[in-house]
């Protein structure tokens, strides 16, 4: 075999493993009919994760002794680098650090990623109710999984900041006091007449999931939440603090950048959006008069939205005009075809979620299922609607949807770099990449593409863009502050509160989260301003030649990636247009032809989009 074939053979076995492995990866990106084992959840046991080691181990090894990196291409040396790094990584940290020790926080666990797990699951053949059953059924098992896991941290000091958990035991009686309505209603009027034994079994497990779930938060209750630690430093409360953070730093960064270099350059970054927000300010007769405009925005009748429906509905207008726009800044062939649904934060967990987030859909032909935008409506007074339009550039179009769908579209791509998972962040640095500099740092870059894309007419509007930056700024001073130099959350509070227009209960969230994942909040801003400095520099290189239709080709088509090696890419268009040749595209048919040329170029040009999907794309009738 030649090496190209046998990297190609070695990176879809692996892949090919994590699918068998992980069922909740596997529903999660659509590829549940592609799996070879019938376990219905990931194995969560001490033993599980030592099996994940020696076989990414031997997989290691394998690919270095059988592929020669100097017979490929420049587009399979990159895969093979990112393959081999990968592998190295999750070998090398995961051992150290044991980070799937602290599996759950307020932002994620059992309680957060079982309900979502079952809205996954399809349930359109006997089979596929047959495997929901078994899913049911396991869940008891992984609850016990998980406490095992969690007493081995408390026993090796490896545990989430007390901090970190608060208000997970309230969510999780919530959850069953509510009569487990997750599980419940994924199956409800699913089973024909002639399953009706099986669709009893499930209720009857649903039941036993219920008191599993029960006996659990009895054990966060007294056995776990009273004897974490108060510390919120990673560096002083974690295991080999100093090196973890380091190493969370790099993992979501892709950056050597230490702890001092990213909260100065958050700093730097506080100070200059301030001047522009000063601005602004002056701009809406507040000269001189910042903190009273902030609070203005933040108070304000007139930017308090009326109803969580009416906030959706702001939301849909809001990509709605963005929509035809794109064209400005795409190629029409570069755009995704998967569509993106724009929905209220599930109640159950909306009191610790951010004001809106996004969750990826499935591009695999046979299990299409679209983007999802969440909206946060709980505590609707502090959702502030001049901070729509730069929430919608992030996380729906051209954020974290065109990026990710763009990604999962790619032919091209291999599948470890295809299909982008978006689910424990908690592991973090000891599990695969999710390149949060790269990801991140688009979606941040797409809320400063405003004015091109026609938005940000309004003072108030411009200044909801500038205190999401400002935020994000002040993310990277906070995060290092309170892991590395000592803040308390008093501290890190004020700071966001005097330099941001983000509420206090927001900024409460944030700072929670913060503490709950070191490192990832400060990938956004470094992520940006490296996004922006590659622009400016293909801008400047290029002049009259420079389309920023290309340009954004070289950024979204080789999928999450280093900065480092982004940077190279972009040299190397620069390169090629200075020749005169024209960057490839890569065409794409949405997800195997689902949506033609013809209608989707209507999609694009007319106002023409529902108020439940938007463009592109149209409502599922089954839905």
């Amino acid at each position: 075999m030649t090496s190209e074939s046998t990297l190609k053979k070695e990176m879809a076995e692996t892949w090919q493993w994590r699918v068998d492995t992980d069922p909740e990866l596997a529903a999660a990106m659509g590829l549940l009919g592609e799996r070879r084992s019938k376990h219905a959840l990931d194995p969560r046991s001490l033993a599980s994760f030592d099996k994940r080691v020696v076989w990414l181990k031997a997989a290691l090894l394998r690919v270095q002794q059988t592929v020669q990196r100097d017979h490929l291409d420049d587009a399979d040396k990159l895969s093979y680098d990112l393959y081999v790094k990968q592998l190295a990584d999750y070998v090398a940290f995961t051992p150290k650090y044991k980070a799937y020790l602290c599996c759950i926080n307020r932002l994620e666990g059992p309680q957060t990623d079982l309900p979502l797990y079952a809205k996954y699951l399809p349930l359109k053949t006997t089979a596929e109710r047959k495997f929901y059953l078994e899913f049911l059924k396991a869940v008891p098992i992984q609850l016990d999984q998980v406490t095992q896991l969690l007493q081995t941290g408390l026993q090796e000091g490896r545990t989430p900041p007390n901090i970190s958990m608060d208000g997970v035991v309230p969510q999780i009686r919530g959850m069953a006091e509510a009569g487990m309505q997750a599980f419940s209603e994924p199956i409800a009027g699913k089973f024909p007449s002639q399953e009706r034994e099986t669709e009893q079994a499930c209720l009857a497990e649903i039941e036993n999931a219920k008191t599993a779930f029960a006996k659990f938060a009895d054990f966060l209750e007294t056995d776990y939440n009273p004897h974490l630690r108060t510390d919120i430093s990673a560096v002083t409360g974690y295991p080999d603090g100093k090196e973890y953070y380091a190493d969370c730093l790099a993992f979501h960064t892709t950056t050597d950048m230490t702890p001092a270099q990213v909260h100065q350059l958050g700093l730097n970054e506080v100070q200059r959006v301030r001047q522009n927000m000063e601005a602004i300010a002056t701009q809406a007769g507040y000269e001189g008069r910042l903190e009273d405009y902030l609070e203005h925005l933040r108070t304000s009748k007139e930017h308090e939205p009326v109803s969580g429906a009416a906030l959706c509905a702001h939301f849909r207008d809001i990509v709605g005009r963005i929509a035809p726009a794109m064209l400005q800044l795409f190629h029409l062939s570069t755009l995704p075809r998967m569509p993106v649904k724009i929905t209220e934060t599930p109640a159950a967990h909306a009191s610790m979620a951010p004001a809106a987030y996004y969750l990826s859909g499935s591009a695999n032909p046979q299990a299409l299922r679209p983007g999802i935008f969440y909206v946060n409506t709980s505590e609707l007074p502090t959702r502030r609607t001049y901070e729509c339009q730069a929430l919608a550039l992030h996380e729906a179009i051209p954020g974290h949807h065109t990026q990710g769908s763009i990604q999962g579209e790619s032919p091209d791509l291999p599948d470890f770099r295809r299909f982008q998972e978006d689910r424990r962040y908690f592991e973090a640095p000891c599990r695969f990449p999710f390149y949060t500099g790269y990801i991140e740092g688009w979606g941040l870059h797409s809320e400063t593409l405003g004015k091109e894309l026609g938005l940000y007419n309004e003072p108030s509007d411009q200044m909801g863009q500038l205190s999401m930056e400002a935020l994000r700024s002040c993310r990277l001073v906070v995060d290092t502050g309170m892991h590395a130099m000592g803040w308390s959350t008093d501290k890190a509070l004020q700071f966001m509160l005097e330099n941001t227009a983000v509420g206090e209960h927001d900024a409460r969230t944030e700072v929670s989260r913060y503490c709950t994942w070191p490192g990832q909040a400060t990938a956004y801003k470094v992520g940006e301003r490296f996004l922006r400095k590659l622009r400016t520099m293909a801008e400047t290189e290029l002049g009259d030649k420079f389309d920023p239709r290309d340009f954004y080709d070289v950024i979204l088509q080789c999928g999450p990636i280093p900065l480092d090696t982004l940077e190279e890419l972009v040299n190397q268009y620069i390169d090629a247009t200075k020749k005169g040749e024209s960057p490839a595209v890569t065409k794409r048919d949405g997800g195997g032809g689902s949506v033609p040329d013809t209608s989707f170029m209507e999609a694009m040009t007319f106002a023409n989009w529902c108020k439940c999907c938007v463009v592109p794309g149209t409502c599922d009738p089954v839905a």
